[in-house]
Protein backbone atom coordinates (compact mmCIF):
# COMPACT_ATOMS: atom_id res chain seq x y z
CA UNK A 1 0.00 0.00 0.00
CA UNK A 2 2.85 2.28 1.03
CA UNK A 3 4.60 1.91 -2.05
CA UNK A 4 1.53 2.22 -4.45
CA UNK A 5 0.92 5.85 -2.67
CA UNK A 6 4.70 6.73 -3.40
CA UNK A 7 4.27 5.41 -7.17
CA UNK A 8 1.03 7.66 -7.24
CA UNK A 9 3.13 10.78 -6.23
CA UNK A 10 5.67 9.83 -8.80
CA UNK A 11 3.46 9.48 -11.66
CA UNK A 12 1.53 12.85 -10.87
CA UNK A 13 4.92 14.64 -10.73
CA UNK A 14 5.38 12.92 -13.79
CA UNK A 15 2.48 14.26 -15.72
CA UNK A 16 3.63 17.58 -13.91
CA UNK A 17 6.41 17.63 -15.60
CA UNK A 18 5.03 16.28 -19.22
CA UNK A 19 2.12 19.09 -19.02
CA UNK A 20 4.91 21.70 -18.54
CA UNK A 21 6.87 20.75 -21.15
CA UNK A 22 3.95 20.70 -23.87
CA UNK A 23 3.03 23.68 -22.33
CA UNK A 24 6.49 25.28 -23.38
CA UNK A 25 7.36 23.64 -26.28
CA UNK A 26 8.13 26.27 -28.52
CA UNK A 27 11.21 27.49 -26.51
CA UNK A 28 12.53 24.67 -24.02
CA UNK A 29 15.36 22.27 -24.29
CA UNK A 30 15.54 18.76 -22.84
CA UNK A 31 17.97 15.89 -21.95
CA UNK A 32 19.50 13.23 -20.04
CA UNK A 33 21.89 13.16 -17.32
CA UNK A 34 23.82 10.38 -15.24
CA UNK A 35 26.68 10.63 -12.84
CA UNK A 36 27.53 9.64 -9.48
CA UNK A 37 26.79 11.17 -5.49
CA UNK A 38 29.41 11.72 -3.25
CA UNK A 39 27.51 11.86 0.00
CA UNK A 40 26.94 11.79 4.16
CA UNK A 41 24.76 12.54 6.79
CA UNK A 42 24.94 15.48 8.80
CA UNK A 43 23.76 13.72 12.61
CA UNK A 44 25.06 11.26 12.58
CA UNK A 45 28.73 10.12 14.24
CA UNK A 46 29.54 9.44 10.56
CA UNK A 47 32.46 11.53 8.56
CA UNK A 48 33.56 12.01 5.30
CA UNK A 49 31.89 11.75 1.41
CA UNK A 50 32.33 8.08 1.91
CA UNK A 51 28.58 6.51 0.68
CA UNK A 52 29.11 6.21 -3.13
CA UNK A 53 25.93 6.46 -5.00
CA UNK A 54 24.56 7.53 -8.27
CA UNK A 55 22.20 9.47 -10.04
CA UNK A 56 20.15 9.42 -13.33
CA UNK A 57 17.22 11.40 -14.69
CA UNK A 58 15.76 13.52 -17.19
CA UNK A 59 15.87 17.46 -17.33
CA UNK A 60 13.67 20.16 -18.70
CA UNK A 61 15.43 23.90 -19.57
CA UNK A 62 13.38 26.90 -20.56
CA UNK A 63 15.63 30.03 -21.69
CA UNK A 64 14.45 33.23 -19.91
CA UNK A 65 16.85 35.31 -22.23
CA UNK A 66 20.32 35.24 -23.59
CA UNK A 67 22.25 34.10 -20.00
CA UNK A 68 19.54 33.10 -17.82
CA UNK A 69 17.15 29.87 -17.92
CA UNK A 70 15.57 27.51 -15.67
CA UNK A 71 15.85 23.84 -15.29
CA UNK A 72 13.15 21.61 -13.98
CA UNK A 73 14.80 17.89 -13.34
CA UNK A 74 13.40 14.56 -12.44
CA UNK A 75 15.56 11.70 -11.50
CA UNK A 76 16.27 9.66 -8.73
CA UNK A 77 18.85 9.19 -6.49
CA UNK A 78 21.22 7.16 -4.05
CA UNK A 79 22.88 9.31 -0.95
CA UNK A 80 23.54 8.16 2.71
CA UNK A 81 26.30 7.58 4.57
CA UNK A 82 29.04 5.00 5.12
CA UNK A 83 31.84 4.26 7.48
CA UNK A 84 35.76 5.06 6.77
CA UNK A 85 38.14 2.27 7.55
CA UNK A 86 40.11 4.87 9.80
CA UNK A 87 36.82 5.35 11.87
CA UNK A 88 35.75 1.27 12.53
CA UNK A 89 39.97 0.80 12.54
CA UNK A 90 41.12 3.37 14.72
CA UNK A 91 38.01 4.97 16.16
CA UNK A 92 36.52 1.18 17.33
CA UNK A 93 33.58 2.55 15.03
CA UNK A 94 30.76 -0.44 14.40
CA UNK A 95 31.31 -1.01 10.18
CA UNK A 96 27.50 1.66 8.86
CA UNK A 97 26.45 1.35 5.84
CA UNK A 98 23.30 4.14 5.05
CA UNK A 99 21.35 3.89 1.75
CA UNK A 100 18.65 6.47 0.91
CA UNK A 101 16.83 5.88 -1.96
CA UNK A 102 15.34 9.23 -3.06
CA UNK A 103 13.26 10.72 -6.14
CA UNK A 104 13.98 13.97 -7.05
CA UNK A 105 12.90 17.08 -8.60
CA UNK A 106 15.39 19.90 -8.52
CA UNK A 107 14.29 23.98 -9.48
CA UNK A 108 17.09 25.30 -10.50
CA UNK A 109 17.95 28.94 -11.99
CA UNK A 110 20.86 29.00 -14.33
CA UNK A 111 22.89 32.00 -15.56
CA UNK A 112 25.63 31.72 -18.52
CA UNK A 113 28.84 33.40 -18.35
CA UNK A 114 28.85 34.32 -22.02
CA UNK A 115 28.90 38.01 -21.07
CA UNK A 116 32.25 37.60 -19.49
CA UNK A 117 35.83 37.48 -21.22
CA UNK A 118 39.56 36.32 -20.30
CA UNK A 119 41.13 38.14 -23.13
CA UNK A 120 39.52 37.45 -26.23
CA UNK A 121 37.72 34.16 -24.97
CA UNK A 122 33.97 34.50 -23.65
CA UNK A 123 32.96 32.07 -21.18
CA UNK A 124 29.81 30.78 -22.58
CA UNK A 125 30.79 27.21 -21.87
CA UNK A 126 30.21 27.93 -18.50
CA UNK A 127 27.04 28.16 -16.04
CA UNK A 128 26.35 28.88 -12.62
CA UNK A 129 23.33 27.26 -11.08
CA UNK A 130 21.19 27.33 -8.00
CA UNK A 131 17.95 26.04 -6.52
CA UNK A 132 16.23 23.65 -4.29
CA UNK A 133 14.88 20.21 -5.12
CA UNK A 134 11.81 18.10 -3.78
CA UNK A 135 12.86 14.36 -2.27
CA UNK A 136 10.65 12.00 -2.19
CA UNK A 137 12.18 8.53 -0.12
CA UNK A 138 11.37 5.75 -1.63
CA UNK A 139 13.56 3.11 0.37
CA UNK A 140 16.03 3.37 3.70
CA UNK A 141 18.53 0.76 4.75
CA UNK A 142 21.04 0.08 7.16
CA UNK A 143 23.47 -1.98 8.27
CA UNK A 144 25.43 -2.31 11.15
CA UNK A 145 28.06 -4.53 11.94
CA UNK A 146 26.31 -6.82 10.03
CA UNK A 147 23.06 -6.19 11.51
CA UNK A 148 20.82 -5.48 8.08
CA UNK A 149 17.02 -3.51 8.49
CA UNK A 150 15.04 -1.78 6.47
CA UNK A 151 14.61 1.57 8.29
CA UNK A 152 11.71 3.47 5.79
CA UNK A 153 9.86 4.35 8.52
CA UNK A 154 13.06 6.15 10.49
CA UNK A 155 13.33 8.90 7.73
CA UNK A 156 10.74 11.41 6.11
CA UNK A 157 9.63 11.03 3.08
CA UNK A 158 9.04 14.08 2.24
CA UNK A 159 12.69 16.41 2.07
CA UNK A 160 13.74 19.02 0.86
CA UNK A 161 17.25 20.05 -0.71
CA UNK A 162 19.42 23.36 -1.66
CA UNK A 163 21.44 22.89 -4.61
CA UNK A 164 24.64 25.40 -5.71
CA UNK A 165 26.67 23.98 -8.80
CA UNK A 166 28.39 24.63 -12.24
CA UNK A 167 28.31 23.07 -15.85
CA UNK A 168 30.52 22.70 -18.49
CA UNK A 169 29.59 22.81 -22.31
CA UNK A 170 32.19 20.40 -24.24
CA UNK A 171 29.91 20.42 -27.29
CA UNK A 172 26.57 22.21 -28.45
CA UNK A 173 24.63 18.73 -26.46
CA UNK A 174 27.37 16.87 -24.40
CA UNK A 175 28.38 18.24 -20.83
CA UNK A 176 29.94 18.00 -17.14
CA UNK A 177 28.16 19.39 -14.24
CA UNK A 178 28.94 19.49 -10.41
CA UNK A 179 26.69 20.31 -7.55
CA UNK A 180 26.83 20.67 -3.86
CA UNK A 181 23.96 19.13 -2.12
CA UNK A 182 22.66 20.57 1.69
CA UNK A 183 19.07 19.72 3.17
CA UNK A 184 17.15 22.67 3.58
CA UNK A 185 14.35 20.48 5.54
CA UNK A 186 15.86 17.54 7.32
CA UNK A 187 16.27 14.50 6.16
CA UNK A 188 15.23 12.83 9.24
CA UNK A 189 14.25 14.08 13.09
CA UNK A 190 15.66 12.81 15.95
CA UNK A 191 12.82 13.96 18.40
CA UNK A 192 15.08 16.32 19.85
CA UNK A 193 14.01 20.19 20.22
CA UNK A 194 15.36 22.22 16.96
CA UNK A 195 15.11 22.76 13.67
CA UNK A 196 18.71 23.06 12.51
CA UNK A 197 20.30 21.44 15.53
CA UNK A 198 20.06 17.53 16.75
CA UNK A 199 18.65 16.34 13.20
CA UNK A 200 19.75 14.74 10.07
CA UNK A 201 21.14 16.80 7.11
CA UNK A 202 21.87 14.99 3.73
CA UNK A 203 25.24 16.37 2.23
CA UNK A 204 26.21 15.85 -1.31
CA UNK A 205 28.72 16.86 -4.18
CA UNK A 206 27.90 14.95 -6.75
CA UNK A 207 29.36 14.56 -10.76
CA UNK A 208 26.85 14.74 -14.13
CA UNK A 209 27.26 14.28 -17.46
CA UNK A 210 24.41 15.81 -19.47
CA UNK A 211 23.02 15.47 -22.93
CA UNK A 212 20.94 17.91 -24.27
CA UNK A 213 18.74 17.57 -26.89
CA UNK A 214 17.96 20.60 -28.53
CA UNK A 215 13.76 21.87 -29.09
CA UNK A 216 12.86 20.99 -32.93
CA UNK A 217 10.83 23.76 -32.72
CA UNK A 218 13.32 26.36 -31.97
Amino acid sequence: MIIMKKLQVILTLTALLAFGLKATAQSFNAGLLAGANFSQVDGDSYFGYNQLGWTAGVFVNLPFSDYFSGQMELRYSLMGAHSSVKEVREYNYNPYDLRLHYIEIPLMLRCNLGFFRIGSKRLDFITLEAGASLDLRMKATEDVDGDFQVTTRRWNFFSATGNVGLHFAITKHLGIGARFMYSVVPSRFTGNPGWFYNQYYNKVIQATVTYTFYSPLR
